[in-house]
């Protein structure tokens, strides 16, 4: 199952912004646009598609994983072809919206889901297996094809192929081997030889699991200190990747296709070997202590990138500063995301976490759609300068670091009934 789960990370990647906008000079010179619409474009389409996200975990809660990814994997495949047909901006907003609320929205959501259901004690190196061979591999590996593709077969044709890759990964995998969750084949959480704290009925949640409702997480303390590191993560690092070849320019080079996917690709090789180290430490180390090592890293990384466009450096020097600026935000993407998920299934249990994790993807994909926009709109009124953007990008990591440190377990809720007893 950690197998699939992989493949369905992998199947987001026509769909996540990393692979997206080696179209975007595509786009602009099919629909004859420019940058500020389609930035708005891929903004609107993205935060719409962040909304219907929770109706998805609750559909997974209800009828199970399998079902709904089937359904989910073919939908955004559909999506892909019919984004190769746009013809105008309406067409491409809308095409916008379906790839990103079933691929990186949807699909992504159930991949993580799915190994939610697996694991628990293990879940913090799973969660970054699953992100490094899935997220960060794809965003390493799959860009060069893409625009192999792209420039040899042209834009509508390289991806209608990728919505035929989003079906290679997912349909067999759905049809053959795909299982809810252990108990349904007599097996138990980590493939242990026997129920972590509940042998005699495998069905009902085990008393460890808290078993909390949506509505209960989002009145602890916990849920708005993860939310909202969580958020910036993609608000931020979605805004460096698709604006990376205007930073380029700005920081004085001649910024290629070349020179951005070279940045670019640092940030993915960094998340995935820092995965390696921080999903060992999110099974062993509390969170509070090792959470806001994310949102200082990030800090480091957007004042290191602000160096270029603010004239800090020389020329030669632009594309390895970047370079590095890109690897230092890969590593906290990667503590982040290896300390946030796992935290999430363990704090509120499995019984809601579809809802939950649902209710976390909506912010989470809705925040990538508001960095592109909101990096562009400050561009703009900055004079056309980067400068103003990423120093606003850095200080969001000092509130950020400053709460981890406050990130403790909910109190487990009490439910009608249950007060009374012993």
């Amino acid at each position: 199952m950690l197998a699939v789960a992989i493949a369905m990370a992998v199947a987001t990647m026509p769909t996540q912004t990393v692979v997206i906008s080696l179209f975007n000079e595509s786009f602009r010179t099919a629909l004859d646009t420019d940058l500020a619409r389609l930035s708005l474009a891929y903004t609107v389409g993205t935060i719409l598609a962040a909304l219907p996200l929770p109706w998805i975990g609750r559909l997974a809660d209800r009828y199970g994983v399998r079902v709904v990814t089937g359904g989910v994997a073919l939908a955004c495949a559909a999506s892909l072809v019919f984004l190769s047909q746009a013809g105008n901006l309406v067409v491409l907003g809308l095409g916008f919206f379906l790839i990103r609320f079933l691929g990186q929205g949807a699909l992504g959501l159930l991949a993580g889901h799915t190994i939610a259901m697996w694991f628990e004690r293990r879940l913090g190196f799973t969660h970054s297996l699953l992100a490094i061979v899935g997220f960060a591999g794809g965003s390493a590996l799959m860009p060069g094809p893409v625009a192999h593709l792209i420039g040899a077969h042209g834009w509508q044709n390289t991806l209608v192929y990728l919505a035929g890759f989003v079906l290679l990964l997912t349909i067999p995998a759905v049809l053959l081997v795909f299982r809810n969750k252990p108990e349904d084949i007599g097996q138990h959480l980590d493939g242990d030889p026997y129920e972590h704290e509940h042998p005699e009925n495998p069905r009902p949640p085990p008393p460890s699991d808290p078993a909390f409702t949506l509505s209960e997480a989002r009145r602890t303390r916990a849920f708005w200190i993860l939310v909202p590191s969580m958020c910036a993560n993609g608000l931020i690092g979605t805004a460096l990747l698709f604006h990376m070849q205007a930073i380029l320019a700005d920081a004085g080079v001649d910024a290629t296709e070349k020179q951005t996917a070279l940045v670019n690709q640092s940030w993915a090789i960094a998340f995935g070997l820092a995965l390696i180290v921080t999903g060992w430490l999110a099974d062993r180390v509390l969170p509070r202590r090792l959470m806001p090592f994310g949102p200082f890293l990030m800090l480091v990384a957007c004042g290191v990138i602000l160096t270029g466009p603010a004239g800090w450096v020389s020329e030669e020097w632009v594309i390895p500063v970047m370079r590095a600026g890109m690897a230092c935000y890969g590593v906290a993407m990667a503590v982040t995301v290896a300390v946030s998920n796992p935290t999430i299934a363990r704090y509120y249990g499995r019984t809601h976490h579809g809802a939950i994790r649902g209710s976390i993807q909506m912010a989470s994909v809705a925040a990538t759609g508001i960095g592109p926009f909101l990096a562009g709109g400050i561009y703009e009124l900055s004079g056309q300068s980067f400068t103003p953007v990423l120093a606003l990008f850095a200080g969001a990591g000092v509130p950020l670091a400053l709460a981890s440190l406050f990130l403790r377990p909910p109190p487990k809720p009490v439910r009608l009934g249950e007060a009374s007893r012993p």
